[in-house]
Order: C-alpha cells, then structure tokens, then sequence
C-alpha cells in the first residue's frame, strides 16, 4: 500500500479471533439460526434414515445380534467349565479328608 492508498478492509488473525473485518454493504451478515433451523432438521433427518436404510439392508444389526450371542454363549461356557472344575477339585480334597474307619 502506498502513502496515498487506505484499504477500504482489513482482516487480521491473531490465534482465532478474527478482528474487525468488512463494513457497509459489504460486511458479513449474522446468520438467522431460527429460519435455517428447519431445514438442518430436514437435512440431518435424512441422513439418519438413510444411515438406518443402509443398515439394515446390509445385515449390519444381525451380524451384530449374532456376535453377541456368541460371546454370551462362549461367556456362560467358560464359566460353566469353571465350576466344574471348582466341583472336581472340591470333591477331590473332600475324598482326601474324608476320614475312614475300617
């Protein structure tokens, strides 16, 4: 810029705040949150249901019913093979104590 030129703008970033930027008819208007409003709900509604639509037709809850199931199942048989051997060891040291009269 000359010694004779002003800029009509300016903007300057200093971190994240933006500082003082155009003025008049040319400045950044403040968005009406309230008259957008409708169509984000819109928007993001169709999305959702498009992601639900994907979702099940690609098999995606079942699968996951499915592995659930198996860790449920592979759970309880773990635990159940736990206890029998807790039982097995408990009868065991019972038989050892036991005390017999012969």
């Amino acid at each position: 810029w000359g010694n004779n030129v002003v800029p009509v703008f300016y903007i300057e970033v200093v971190g994240f705040t933006i500082l003082p930027s155009m003025e008049g008819h040319l400045a950044l208007k403040t968005p009406n949150v309230y008259r957008r409003l409708p169509a984000l709900c819109a928007v993001m509604f169709c999305l959702g249901a498009g992601l639900e639509y994907v979702m099940c037709k690609t098999g995606f809850y079942n699968v996951t019913t499915v592995k659930e199931g198996q860790k449920a199942a592979s759970a309880k048989a773990e635990d159940d093979e736990f206890w029998m051997r807790v039982k097995a060891r408990r009868e065991a040291r019972e038989r050892m104590v036991t005390i017999r009269s012969e």
